[in-house]
């Protein structure tokens, strides 16, 4: 069947394509089993873990595309990390989206390819020293990309100091052609 038609863009956007997979990582952090939470998995902990865990999942890509023959060069602003999983879920689950940049790197479709090798998968092994599997085979899709922030308009200058005011004004010589009064 054909695919539904993609909805309108606001303006500024554009689609671009990216590389879409979801894989396993090792052991959960947080174990609820038989109320048993390691120190740091409250709601707090749970989520600077998180967040610890994404980015190691981040820059264990960028480090294991790198490693490949040929290497891919992707930058941590191209990936999104989403853990997808529950924290008591063993192995942890996250969806990666790697978008392609136009014209400069890898396309959507080169990283979908070199994702679904041993090599890459060896190397995740590797960057994250736990097990790492894809759960789903990378495919292509298509991502709404907004346009970068308007740069914000330069600050106007300082205003310009007033100018100097003239010298006062002797009552006596308001002119000042008078010679100097004598010394006493």
């Amino acid at each position: 069947p054909p695919s539904p038609p993609r909805p309108p863009l606001a303006p500024g956007e554009s689609f671009v394509t990216a590389a879409n997979f979801t894989m396993e990582v090792g052991e959960a952090v947080c174990s609820a089993s038989e109320g048993f939470f390691p120190a740091g998995c409250t709601d707090s902990g749970r989520r600077r873990q998180l967040s610890e865990f994404t980015a190691n999942v981040t820059t264990a890509l960028i480090a294991s595309y790198a490693a490949l023959d040929p290497p891919l060069t992707i930058t941590e602003e191209q990936i999104t990390v989403t853990e997808i999983s529950e924290p008591s879920n063993t192995p942890r689950v996250v969806s990666v989206v790697i978008v392609a940049l136009v014209g400069q790197g890898p396309s959507a479709e080169e990283i979908a390819a070199s994702t679904n090798t041993q090599d890459f998968t060896d190397n995740m092994n590797e960057q994250m020293h736990e097990p790492v599997a894809l759960e789903s085979t990378p495919n292509v899709i298509a991502v709404v990309v907004a346009p970068p922030p308007p740069q914000s308009p330069p600050s106007p200058p300082p205003p310009s100091p007033p100018p100097p005011s003239p010298p006062p004004v002797d009552p006596i010589d308001p002119i000042g052609d008078d010679p100097p009064p004598p010394p006493p």
